[in-house]
């Protein structure tokens, strides 16, 4: 733990002043966070599902239909002939709201005004008792409503129902009064929640470096705590707690929330109260705790020790240069990026969450994965027998074509969740492939028949995980993960075409260099099918052209990319003083491209550090992901066996788990070359990230899940195989 906790301290060390140089920059390039004169308690309420509750029942089916949907409205028996309070009340406050937006600009408080008094005027001439009310005063009743609100369909509705002598201009406020000041609100409240994000990044790039050492030093207690003998529940109940109180010190954003809108875990005073998902998970936690025991024998694991040294280290050093590009990025790069910092706290935030809480419940999260598994497995060998082989082989078929279709239906314009979803799933599939290649039937599938029937047979489970694969990416256009899934099914394969080979020669010489020839082989033929036949997908013809001529392709990103490596400084700009947006006006970013943090990742650390640098981050990335994984290989046999723990007999979970932090690292790597290539110009760039560094939840994410279940292993000093 010492050397740990002291390599820790060391990665912290190197980073954190350079964090104390962004602080210094709190309000940004050109002053893009200094916004402070309007803010969210200066809005009026919303207005229209109270208005919707008591006039909803009167208006026209159209108004009631589109503003009102899911409200339950009750018919009132009161006389309307003048403005509800409510809406008299949100007048003056959007006045108020909008003398703060536009303090030197009176038209948007003649345009409430306008608004209202025609409102009122409409109301009052229509006046009549509740048994002939008529829908023209309630419609204009909710269309104001929706105006206060900034409703964006406010102004199609308003001419929709509203008769042409209502919207007559004759008192000179214009014929569409709902609907420009519909709009005007809205921007209001647009910029009420920008001044929210302002403040919060101001308030974030003074307390950035702090609050990342403060999780690093938690996740390595957490990580700690992991390793116990028994620690699920409870260890499961101490991490929420601890990540929810975290959130709140912190005021971390909810990074499930919608992008148009920001929920931070408690507002600027130290005295406000937590946000509802900090409540939620300190909840959690309590019921975590409680069941603890409940489910003590469902969890029982075993003591487990560090897989390396330089597993937690790394990560901790690996996010910290993450978080220093996107908050350099956010202040100084293109206007359009500057909350990305705020949003990578969530997802960084939500990243440490997972990591801490897999790494408490690897065993049984072993455990289930393969009895699951092995109930597919069962299931699907008895129906294959029961229908032979023709019908075998048509089952399979319907097996592949299921999930694509599923997959190409529901989540076809979701390509960031599709792709994790495709890694998830080729990293399970060719983990369960391998862990069952040591068993006596697959060893018998290998000795048996001829020797392509035998290969056949073999690697027709992996087959299928491939072939599911592709088929969705293919289906969704995703072509970024289709290429990585490309290279590393070429590595899978070769790998199991060798494990078939010894086992049924029994030559290990000849299964290497086997292997070795096909792997070389695949990837020069995935290589060449990238450059002839991708072309045929409108996006990979685009980044095709853009490498073979950067200079005269419609699209100029790549020689933007080669440019800046090239005039970058041998050390690098430094955080804070990269030109990201070149040396032109403060209102304008003309240069790199302004996806530079997630598909340039490594050309934006050559900006940052220097080519040394960045290299040297990507090749230690590498032998970081080759230091941790290969201590599996000295825990488990990585075959299907039992070992005694105490006096039971219980299966060994740690070789699945093996199993899948094997697959993890070897599609991890072959992330990162795709995206390093692509900076390069080796390849098409396919708007792939790099691992740990770049912008992005969903890979974020699940690659801390998946470290979570790679960081340790089981360490059970008396066991013995059975």
């Amino acid at each position: 733990m010492l050397i740990e906790a002291s390599l820790v301290v060391g990665a912290i060390a190197i980073l954190f002043p350079w964090f104390g140089t962004l602080a210094l920059q709190e309000t940004g390039r050109g002053d893009r966070f200094a916004n402070a004169a309007l803010s969210a308690q200066d809005l009026p309420a919303p207005v229209l599902p109270g208005l919707c509750v008591g006039f909803a029942a009167d208006a026209d089916p159209l108004i009631r239909d589109t503003l009102c949907s899911g409200v339950a409205s009750t018919r009132a028996a009161v006389r309307i002939d003048r403005l509800p309070r409510a809406l008299v009340d949100a007048k003056a406050e959007a006045k108020r709201a909008i003398a703060l937006y536009r303090a030197d600009d009176g038209r948007g408080i003649a345009l409430i005004e306008c608004a209202f008094a025609r409102t009122a005027a409409a109301v009052t001439q229509r006046a009549k008792p509740a048994a002939t009310r008529e829908a023209a005063p309630t419609n204009l009743i909710l269309l104001l409503g929706a105006a206060v609100d900034g409703q964006a369909s406010t102004a199609a509705l308003s001419q929709a129902v509203t008769p042409s002598d209502a919207r007559a201009s004759a008192d000179g406020c214009g014929a569409d009064v709902l609907g420009a000041t519909a709009a005007l609100m809205a921007e209001v409240r647009t910029a009420a929640q920008g001044a929210i994000k302002d403040e919060a990044m101001r308030a974030l790039l003074r307390t950035a470096g702090w609050q990342w050492t403060g999780w690093a030093l938690l996740g390595l207690l957490l990580m700690q705590l992991s390793r116990r003998r028994n620690a699920g529940g409870y260890g499961v109940a101490f991490a929420l707690a601890a990540w929810a109180i975290a959130a709140w010190v912190g005021r971390v954003p909810w990074p499930l929330a919608s992008t148009h809108t920001i929920v931070l875990a408690r507002d600027a005073s130290w005295h406000a109260m937590p946000a509802t998902f900090v409540l939620g998970l300190l909840a959690a936690a309590v019921l975590a705790l409680l069941c603890a025991r409940w489910l003590a024998p469902a969890s029982i694991t075993g003591p487990q020790r560090l897989a390396s040294i330089f597993g937690y280290p790394g990560l901790v050093f690996l996010t910290g240069i993450g978080w220093l590009l996107i908050l350099d990025l956010s202040a100084n790069g293109h206007a359009g990026n500057r909350y990305l910092a705020l949003y990578h706290q969530g997802h960084l935030w939500l990243g440490m969450l997972a990591l801490t809480i897999v790494a408490m419940v690897r065993e049984p999260i072993g455990h289930a994965l393969a009895w699951t598994l092995s109930l597919l497995e069962t299931v699907s060998s008895r129906v294959t027998r029961s229908l032979g082989t023709v019908g075998g082989t048509v089952l399979l078929i319907v097996a592949m074509l299921v999930p694509i279709g599923v997959i190409a239906a529901l989540l076809l314009n979701v390509r960031q969740l599709t792709s994790e979803i495709g890694k998830l799933w080729l990293i399970v599939g060719a983990a369960w492939f391998f862990f069952l290649r040591g068993t006596p039937l697959t060893e018998r599938f290998a000795q048996s028949g001829s020797s392509i029937g035998s290969l056949v047979r073999y690697m027709r489970p992996l087959l299928f995980v491939v072939g599911v694969l592709v088929g969705a990416m293919v289906a969704t256009r995703d072509m970024g993960p289709l290429l990585i899934a490309g290279y590393a099914a070429g590595a899978f394969i070769s790998a199991s075409v060798a494990m078939w080979w010894y086992q049924r020669r029994g030559t290990t010489i000849t299964a290497y260099l086997l292997a070795v020839l096909l792997f070389v082989t695949w990837i020069g033929g995935t290589t060449a099918m990238l450059f002839r036949v991708g072309s045929l997908d409108e996006v990979a013809a685009a980044r095709l052209e853009n490498v073979a001529a950067p200079l005269a392709s419609a699209n100029d990103q790549l020689a933007l990319v080669t440019w800046f490596q090239r005039a970058a400084p041998a050390a690098g700009f430094g955080p804070g003083a990269v030109p990201w947006c070149g040396y032109g006006a403060a209102g304008s970013c003309a240069g790199l491209p302004a996806q530079i943090q997630s598909d340039y990742t490594f050309t934006a650390l050559v900006g940052e550090f220097g080519a040394t640098a960045a290299w040297a981050i990507t090749l230690g990335c590498a032998l970081w992901l080759h230091l941790i994984v290969s201590r599996h290989g000295k825990a488990t046999s990585g075959e299907p066996r039992f070992v005694r723990r105490g006096r039971r007999m219980v299966n060994d979970n740690q070789a699945f788990l093996s199993w899948l932090c094997v697959m993890w690292v070897v599609l991890t790597l072959c992330q990162l070359a795709v995206t390093v290539a692509g900076n390069l110009a080796v390849i098409p760039l396919t708007g792939v990230t790099f691992p740990f560094v770049s912008f992005g939840m969903t890979s974020l994410v699940l690659n801390m899940a998946m470290i979570g279940l790679a960081l340790n292993v089981n360490t059970s000093p008396g066991d013995s195989r059975g």
